[in-house]
């Protein structure tokens, strides 16, 4: 890999439901449908190793939208996969798009749960009866 390969992130290539598709970076355009669909996900996709069948099952019309927009597939498209297929086309999107995860959104939920949390009300603090 050259030095302008690791600066760019490069597509790869995956079959799928007979198909090739080369997925790619997220463009710019995408990215406001995708990270309203994924933000909804990111708790899961944040642990050491991810339970795809609890994702599935608590998230996964979000992470089927995510993917259809990621891959600019149609929603039926993504959800007419075999199970397996999916699984392998969300982790590949994930993949390729590690480093903007890493980079803009992950930094954003923290601080997302960073004001969450300074919001919940303080035990010890109510007014005395004087």
């Amino acid at each position: 890999m050259n030095d302008l390969e690791k600066l760019i992130p490069q597509a790869v290539d995956l079959i799928i439901n007979g198909e090739t598709l080369a997925i790619k970076p997220l463009k710019v355009g995408q990215m406001p449908a995708f990270l309203r669909a994924i933000s909804p996900v990111m708790q899961h996709l944040t642990r050491t190793e991810i339970d795809w069948l609890a994702l599935f099952g608590e998230r996964g019309d979000d992470l089927l939208s995510a993917i259809a927009i990621a891959v600019s597939k149609p929603r039926q498209w993504v959800d007419d996969l075999a199970a397996d297929e999916a699984i392998l086309l969300a982790a590949k999107v994930i993949e390729v798009n590690a480093d903007f995860f890493t980079r803009a959104v992950m930094p954003k939920l923290d601080g997302l749960f960073a004001q969450t949390k300074n919001l919940a009300p303080t035990s010890g603090s109510t007014p005395s009866n004087t």
